[in-house]
């Protein structure tokens, strides 16, 4: 089945009830000028979503750190092995027992969803769908989403967006609590959905006089009254709540009702951004007062340095260059490691190396200045069909087998070196 055309004469809602309803596998692919978006569907239930300029609190790991499931260091101690391993990072938490499936789980349908709710507000676009007869993606980790329920929420969120940004127009806003929130507590009963709470005719609605004794609310409105504090815009609340996009801003708007937040003032924000700012002083000075025991380890940490092996301050390297080629070969080399971790990255997200370094400058991944050495010379790139080399020269424009590397592309088996050999190609 061809389905393709514009979501002007055809509507996302359509195009996902008719390929729930028919069963059909394939991937649906939906262009507009804000972002390409692509949907896989495996007997009419969606079994992924990815976006080509997805955004921070789309990526799987700021998902996982939002809701709590790794920390900060955790993520980048993966990340990190992930650039140097291409494995997905799903995998890598899993099996540092850093995360269980479970959360795992949770955490791709909460990245799938976002992807498609954002869709849903697409005034206009293009969609394409392509049958299959399978699609790839982890059954193992992934839960299949019944097109039913996506479209009864899609539905809900179409009726309420609007109504919400009618109160908070931008994202730049910022809020402060007011007293009436001292009074806040929690209940573990879901409040019954009231849509006359909303004003559908899309009039400011008066928020409503604070009544006495404690303030019912849910735990979702309590996350996000965490993060509001004459700092934090509307923006960032978003970015650090546990909770979606469409959850978070309906809980500012409750909130915004119910008096339990306003709007801050200009004096507000700039003495809650000064009190940050204080804050974060003293921790810092706290953290490096009396480094006494620094005074007793400098001697010994000075001759570690010194006799570094990658040191070009070594004196026991022996007779070699003087001090500043040698310094120079050390900014070399790390010049090349920040380009071949972005020609790793580049791989990895792209789904091919570049055919030559210009194109790292074109796509604004690195700066042209970055993919010269500190002599002004371009680097050498060769990109083979089984392999992949960088390298550089020395302060005397010779080859220098200290500057390269190289990795191996082919699978296991082939021969890296048949077919014909390929020229150095520079930027």
């Amino acid at each position: 089945m061809a389905l393709e055309g514009t979501l002007r004469d055809f509507s996302l809602s359509d195009i996902f009830q008719l390929i729930g309803l028919q069963r059909k596998t394939g991937v649906l692919t939906l262009r507009a000028s804000e972002d390409v978006v692509t949907v896989s569907f495996l007997d009419g239930k969606v079994v992924g979503a990815d976006s080509l300029n997805k955004r921070l609190e789309d990526r799987l790991g700021q998902v996982l750190l939002k809701t709590g499931a790794v920390t900060k260091a955790e993520l980048d101690a993966a990340l990190k092995t992930q650039m140097e391993t291409l494995e997905r990072l799903g995998h890598i938490l899993l099996d540092r027992t850093v995360i269980s499936k479970e959360e795992l789980r949770k955490a791709f349908e909460q990245q799938i969803l976002q992807i498609i709710f954002r869709v849903f507000r697409w005034q206009d676009g293009d969609y394409h769908f392509s049958q299959e007869t399978s699609v790839d993606y982890d059954a193992e980790l992934v839960t299949p989403l019944g097109s039913e329920s996506i479209l009864m929420e899609g539905a809900r969120m179409l009726d309420e967006w609007p109504i919400i940004e009618k109160r908070i127009p931008h994202r730049g806003m910022i809020f402060v609590s007011t007293p009436t929130a001292r009074q806040a507590e929690v209940t573990l009963e879901q409040e019954e959905e009231n849509l006359d709470t909303f004003d559908m005719n899309l009039e400011p609605v008066p928020s409503k006089p604070p009544t006495p004794g404690r303030v019912k609310i849910t735990p979702t409105e309590r996350d996000i009254l965490a993060l509001v504090n004459g700092v934090n815009a509307v923006d960032d609340i978003v970015r650090k709540s546990p909770h979606g996009e469409f959850d978070t801003c309906k809980g500012l708007y409750t909130l915004l009702t119910r008096s339990l937040i306003r709007q801050a003032t200009r004096d507000e924000v700039t003495r809650a951004a000064q009190k940050a700012t204080t804050d974060v002083g003293r921790r810092t000075t706290w953290r490096v007062q009396f480094p006494w025991f620094a005074i007793a380890l400098m001697p010994l940490l000075a001759l570690t340095v010194l006799l570094a092996p990658r040191n070009p301050a070594n004196p026991l390297l022996g007779p070699g260059p003087k001090l500043p080629p040698r310094v120079l070969a050390a900014s070399s080399w790390a010049r090349m490691a920040g380009i071949w971790h972005c020609l790793q990255a580049r791989a990895m997200l792209v789904g091919s190396y570049p055919d030559t370094l210009v194109e790292l400058a074109r796509e604004r991944l690195m700066s042209p200045r970055d993919l010269q050495d500190p002599w002004k010379r371009p680097y050498r790139y060769v990109l083979r069909e089984q392999s992949v080399l960088l390298a550089g020269n020395n302060a005397h424009g010779a080859p220098d087998s200290n500057l390269l590397l190289s990795q191996h592309l082919g699978t296991e088996g082939e021969d890296a070196t048949s077919g014909p050999g390929a020229a150095l190609v520079t930027p």
